[in-house]
């Protein structure tokens, strides 16, 4: 096989060794197994917020009830030192503070009473919530397994492709070899094309009759190069 037709197939397998790179990680399985993960990545987040804001809304409960044993404590003593009083200032006094604590034993019911709605709207976004986890988790897991069986496959045609890739190179003299490697990275990794007709497939830009001709001409073995793009070509 001429030097040229041997660093074609050589370019044909960079190609495709390169292609397979970029598709190992956009694979669809690989894109299924990386949504299916975010999707339980945002269960675990919202389940998290729910027990956050149950945390939040037991604390709430627990520091009224607190206050309010507090406020019932001093307002059943002042009770009792009202009965004992006799002047009526002191005991107007007594009665005011009373008021007072009453006041705000109201607004404590009242804040414990929305903390325990919130509570028990929280506890049941949570339990309601949490149904959906086992599907998502057996989703998720299904998903990767598929990815790797995947990726696997793929990964497996790419060390044949590299195989092959040895063994072609192997074949090719190391003058030609340097010059392919060295137009193949100023060439977005295509440094072989071929010519069709009058046009360059790696450019795909036409050259003149008499361009190709010279090409055709040149001698047996000499590599020629597309006059638009410089890419090695073979005809």
């Amino acid at each position: 096989m001429a030097t040229a037709e041997q660093l074609l197939d050589l370019q044909l397998n960079d190609t495709a060794i390169d292609q397979l790179r970029y598709r190992i990680p956009r694979l669809p399985e690989v894109v299924a197994a990386a949504a299916a993960t975010a999707e339980v990545s945002a269960w675990e987040r919202r389940a998290a917020e729910l027990r956050a804001q149950i945390d939040g809304f037991e604390r709430n409960i627990s520091k009224s009830e607190s206050a309010s044993e507090a406020i019932t404590s001093k307002r059943e003593r002042l009770e009792r030192q009202l009965k004992t009083v006799i002047a009526p200032r002191e005991a107007e006094a007594l009665m005011h503070e009373i008021a007072g604590l009453n006041a705000q034993r109201s607004v404590l019911d009242d804040e414990e009473l929305e903390a325990m709605d919130g509570l028990a709207g929280a506890e049941e976004a949570l339990a309601e919530h949490a149904t959906k986890e086992a599907a998502l988790r057996q989703a998720a897991a299904d998903a990767e397994a598929a990815a790797r069986a995947a990726t696997a496959t793929a990964e497996a045609e790419l060390q044949e492709r590299l195989s092959t890739r040895d063994v072609a190179r192997a074949a090719i003299d190391a003058a030609a070899l340097s010059r392919y490697d060295s137009m193949r990275s100023t060439h977005g990794g295509v440094a072989v094309a071929k010519l069709v007709g009058l046009q360059c497939d790696g450019c795909h830009l036409d050259m003149s009759r008499a361009e190709a001709d010279n090409l055709k001409r040149l001698p047996p073995g000499e590599l020629g190069e597309c006059p638009n793009c410089g890419r090695l070509l073979v005809y």
